[in-house]
């Protein structure tokens, strides 16, 4: 017999300084640990956001998937204009996973990377960076944080106010946004960071903060769609763009395929937090994991969405 949600928590629980996990089951937000109110930044999780604001530009009809980046940034130069938001959104644009200064500062271990590459310093690192459309997947962080900074540029204001707008507004997420919403995170021996990680131009992706409460909210939409445009996006972002053997590709989501159906994912790390967020559309259930930490929260996510699915 599986283990229980609680009984995975618990197991979990006493390694962490901060663990909030929950999900929504039967409809209904679910709690197994933390308070549903604390701030975590998700990291990577942003990028399922920065795919869903593109699907409503996508369902009104403003913007087209197979529309060319240099479209919405008239002064972005080089082979990188020609790729696509499909692209960008699905990792197929070709585009690295970071900017290739990034990588000096990363041996250097440099205590907020992203802080500093704002537009001009983005462009500049473009203009010079091989894109190469590929078939295959190719996690990039450049590629959606280029995603989300060419539809705040093209629709004149920041990211914070278009998901405000368009996805974390009408879905109640009123603690979910780019601000730094908590302490540092811890490292993985518990010594704090020296800073929360902060985000200009690749704010799209992994700027965001946001709460256990938020996002079983939001997981609540991905299960049951609400109606309009909204509702239109979410499905749009569900649908498989680039199949996989086990792991398909959706628009910001990644598709784990399972005996029993398949699980929409994506999980998120910065200096010292780490999220996990799971989708069984199939069975309506949905899992949330946060901590502040390094240490992944992937195999409790995993092992939470396994057991509600039976699996």
């Amino acid at each position: 017999m599986a283990d229980t949600p609680e009984v995975l928590v618990a197991r979990e629980k006493h390694r962490r300084h901060r663990l909030a996990a929950g999900g929504v089951v039967a409809g209904a937000p679910v709690t197994w640990s933390g308070d549903p109110d604390d701030a975590f930044q998700i990291g990577s999780v942003t990028k399922v956001f920065t795919s869903l604001l593109l699907a409503t530009y996508v369902e009104d009809g403003s913007l087209r998937l197979d529309q060319p980046v240099g479209q919405l940034l008239p002064d972005l130069t080089g082979p990188v204009t020609l790729a696509t938001l499909e692209q960008l959104a699905t990792h197929t644009s070709g585009l690295p996973r970071i900017p290739r200064d990034l990588w000096s500062r990363a041996l250097r271990r440099h205590p907020d990377p992203y802080a500093d590459i704002d537009h001009h310093a983005l462009l500049r690192a473009l203009a010079s960076t091989r894109a190469t459309p590929s078939s295959r997947p190719r996690y990039s962080n450049l590629g959606v944080g280029l995603l989300g900074h060419a539809l705040t540029a093209w629709a004149g204001a920041d990211l914070d106010t278009l998901l405000r707008t368009r996805v974390t507004g009408p879905l109640g997420m009123t603690s979910t946004g780019c601000a730094p919403g908590g302490p540092v995170g811890r490292r993985r021996r518990g010594r704090p960071h020296p800073v929360a990680w902060r985000f200009d131009a690749l704010a799209g992706a992994g700027a965001l903060w946001s709460t256990l409460a938020d996002l079983q909210r939001f997981a609540a939409s991905q299960l049951d769609p609400p109606p309009g445009r909204l509702g239109a996006a979410i499905r749009l972002t569900h649908q498989v763009r680039v199949p996989g053997r086990r792991i398909d590709q959706c628009l910001g989501w990644l598709r784990l395929h399972g005996r029993g159906g398949a699980l929409l994912w994506h999980n998120g790390g910065t200096a010292g937090y780490r999220s996990f967020v799971g989708v069984q559309p199939q069975d309506g259930v949905a899992v949330v994991v946060l901590a502040d930490d390094d240490r992944s929260v992937d195999g409790l996510g995993l092992g939470l969405a396994r057991g509600l699915a039976g699996d």
